[in-house]
């Protein structure tokens, strides 16, 4: 009995020692919740709260100019093209020029044979020369007789009616010698014509680029011999709608790019009216060193299409869409918290504005409501860049 009461009281021992540990252990535990939840709040929030902010730049409205400008594509033509046509016609009897040479104004291009004409000229002249030197015979004689009238009409040995005779003779000698010379006049032209027209010259200093002319040919005064092209800079074409035609005038700048290199050129002319076929209506423009570009070749034209002047303008990266609509993000200085601010930067709280925009290049876009040169924008993109937002404004702001 003693035996057994002694097992009891040991057996009860040992379940109050376990009872007493296990209390411990929950005691110790809930204490280790406890610091760990302490630890993250007082710990773990402050870490948070003093990570840096998001950095941005800012940027102010400024009144600046706008330009837009059109790419087209050109085609270089010749300055001046001359089709040299013949102004008599006859045999082909020398040929002075080939396709591609270089000719300079007055040039020989081919020879015609006219003879018969110039034969022809020149009998006349030389009839009208003949005349000439027998009215002027006809003329000293009368002249020699008025004379002699004359003296005696002064003395008065004969009437008025005699000397008004003789007087009106020699009135119509000269007359007729006036007439004469200017036939003989008359005749050296056509016959000094005859000879200039025998040979064809080039109208103006340029490059042959063709020719229509066989030796013994015959060559007429309504076909072509040659075609010479300028040596001028070159004129291009392009064509533009009625929308664009509105913003080019003769005088305005363009700009040229062929292969790389860039020209410039001015506008020289406008059609008023469009292209039957095209619709469109054709500009000429002079481009500067355009001779070195091949005639006929296509090359990009630029020139403004819509311009701006002095109006409010932000950089086209400071304004965002959202739902149909464009809005900016001004900044407004916190200057009561420092939390996460780096030194040298301010604070600041983020807001949405929305704007109203104009003509825009792709760099600067104008501005036409919703904020001023008094705002002060930011200008660099983040993730936590929205209305409300806390931000760094980089150095101190504008």
């Amino acid at each position: 009995m003693n035996e057994q009461n002694t097992m009891e009281k040991q057996q009860n021992k040992k379940t109050f020692q376990w009872g007493r540990l296990g209390k411990i252990l929950l005691i110790a535990c809930a204490a280790a919740v406890v610091i760990l939840a302490v630890w993250r709040i007082f710990f773990v929030k402050k870490t948070v709260e003093t990570n840096p902010l998001s950095t941005v730049s800012t940027t102010r409205v400024e009144n600046k100019d706008i330009s837009v400008e059109t790419s087209l594509i050109g085609i270089m033509m010749p300055g001046d093209v001359y089709y040299v046509v013949p102004k008599v016609a006859g045999e082909i009897t020398k040929i002075y020029v080939n396709a591609g040479d270089k000719a300079k104004a007055g040039d020989p291009i081919c020879q015609i044979d006219n003879q018969k004409q110039i034969d022809s000229a020149k009998i006349q002249m030389d009839s009208a020369q003949v005349q000439l030197d027998a009215v002027r015979d006809s003329v000293a004689m009368a002249k020699t007789n008025l004379d002699r009238m004359e003296a005696l009409y002064q003395s008065g040995d004969i009437s008025a009616q005699s000397y008004e005779q003789v007087k009106s003779a020699y009135d119509q000698a000269a007359a007729q010698l006036s007439a004469c010379e200017l036939q003989l006049s008359a005749a050296k032209l056509g016959y000094d014509t005859q000879v200039e027209f025998s040979t064809v010259t080039a109208p103006a200093s340029g490059t042959v680029d063709s020719t229509n002319m066989t030796l013994k040919g015959i060559a007429t005064q309504t076909a072509q011999v040659a075609v010479i092209t300028s040596e001028s800079d070159g004129k291009l074409q392009f064509n533009v709608t009625d929308r664009l035609l509105k913003s080019i005038q003769p005088g305005d700048e363009i700009r040229v790019e062929k292969q790389g290199e860039i020209f410039t050129g001015k506008v020289t002319s406008r059609a008023n009216m469009p292209g039957q076929n095209t619709g469109l209506y054709l500009v000429e423009a002079k481009v500067n060193d355009g001779g070195v570009i091949a005639k006929g070749s296509s090359v990009k034209v630029f020139f403004t299409s819509e311009k701006a002047e002095n109006v409010p303008s932000l950089p086209t990266a400071c304004i965002y869409y959202d739902g149909g609509k464009q809005y900016v993000f001004t900044v407004t200085y916190d200057a009561e918290t420092d939390a996460g601010v780096m030194e040298g930067n301010r604070a600041a709280i983020v807001h949405k504005v929305e704007v109203q925009t104009g003509l825009s290049d792709g760099k600067l876009t104008e501005i036409a409501s919703g904020v001023t040169n008094a705002d002060e924008i930011a200008a660099t993109w983040t993730a936590q860049l929205y209305g409300g937002a806390r931000v760094q404004v980089l150095g101190g702001g504008n």
